[in-house]
């Protein structure tokens, strides 16, 4: 029996793909010599003969399932997450968080925050990473032939309470285009349909750039890391705060409106997003209207979403309590490094 995601049903040539047949929703086969044989094989003579009906198309399957199964694990399967989409991706031996970072388009700091703590610092074969789909390695329009290098279809499986006009949404296109892509008839979406839901930049397996190399493992090699004069980052972060603005004598200054949000995973670290203050810097962090303080360390720049819309600063919740705030935004004062 053929996997799940590989329905035997031969569709329509589409205008996701000029080259190739959609036999799955998530799985291409391109028509080769060997297989526009036997299909037009199995069009003229299956019907017109039909005992042998089932002969020619167990001869058609066998024929087809090296291809499928060759192609099943290119597919790339999207999930909800705070009004977005996020890869669903399971890593592979010697993977590291900078390599997939690096293949996704995604900023480091930024990958690290849509995962566990835990998972991202020791990532190992088999474990599940979320990549964040953000506007630097998605398109909800087909991009021209001679762009489409390192560019890959994106799928969503259906859930039980999902919409039409909300999946639309989160791709940016309108519901007219998503049954487009997906040839719908109308808005009702059946549980474990599988939809496409638009173009994603990843790099290819095979590729040969020496630009690229440093996104895919490589042998091992053993490191000695002088950790002797290394600041202990659990619970200290004043102290780094302290090393890295010459104790508070090279700042640079700043006022406006802090949100907070959600940091999968337990840490006693406070993490946060800015613009300016470099990736592993620390921020001080006041907020005058409780007169509280506390040191977050920056992940990196501000994502480009909805909630972070007029803001100078995220930072996670697990620090709301620390701060003295109960709402999801704040006034606060910024001091970091001026470097």
């Amino acid at each position: 029996m053929l996997h799940k995601k590989q329905h035997f049903i031969c569709r329509q040539l589409t205008k996701h793909s000029k080259e190739a047949y959609r036999i799955a929703p998530v799985t291409y086969i391109k028509l080769t010599p060997f297989f526009s044989f036997w299909l037009l094989f199995v069009v003229i003579f299956g019907f017109k003969y039909l005992f042998m009906r089932k002969l020619l198309l167990f001869i058609s399957f066998i024929g087809l399932s090296p291809l499928l199964s060759a192609q099943d694990t290119d597919s790339l399967f999207a999930v909800k997450k705070d009004g977005t989409w996020e890869i669903k991706y399971t890593a592979k031996a010697r993977e590291t968080a900078r390599m997939l970072a690096k293949r996704f388009y995604v900023p480091e700091g930024q990958l690290e925050f849509a995962n566990d703590e835990a998972t991202m610092s020791k990532l190992t074969e088999g474990a599940t990473v979320y990549i964040p789909v953000i506007k630097d390695n998605f398109f909800n329009i087909k991009p021209a032939p001679l762009k489409m290098k390192n560019i890959q279809e994106l799928y969503y499986q259906v859930g039980t309470r999902d919409d039409i006009g909300i999946l639309s949404s989160y791709s940016g296109v309108t519901k007219v285009e998503m049954r487009n892509w997906n040839e719908l008839k109308g808005n009702t979406l059946k549980p474990g349909t599988v939809l496409f839901i638009g173009w994603v930049k990843m790099m290819a397996k095979d590729t040969t750039d020496p630009a690229t190399l440093a996104a895919y493992p490589a042998p091992k090699k053993k490191v000695v890391i002088d950790t002797s004069g290394k600041v202990p980052v659990p619970g200290g972060l004043d102290t780094v705060y302290n090393s890295q603005t010459n104790n508070g004598l090279n700042v640079l200054t700043e006022k406006g409106t802090a949100v907070f949000f959600e940091k999968p995973g337990k840490s006693n670290i406070f993490y946060a997003f800015h613009n300016e203050a470099a990736r592993g810097s620390v921020i001080k962090v006041f907020n005058p209207g409780s007169g509280k303080t506390i040191y977050v360390k920056v992940l990196g720049p501000l994502p480009d979403t909805k909630l972070y819309a007029n803001s100078i600063i995220g930072i996670s919740s697990g620090a709301k309590e620390a701060l003295g705030v109960t709402d999801n935004r704040t006034w606060c004062e910024l001091s970091y490094a001026a470097n």
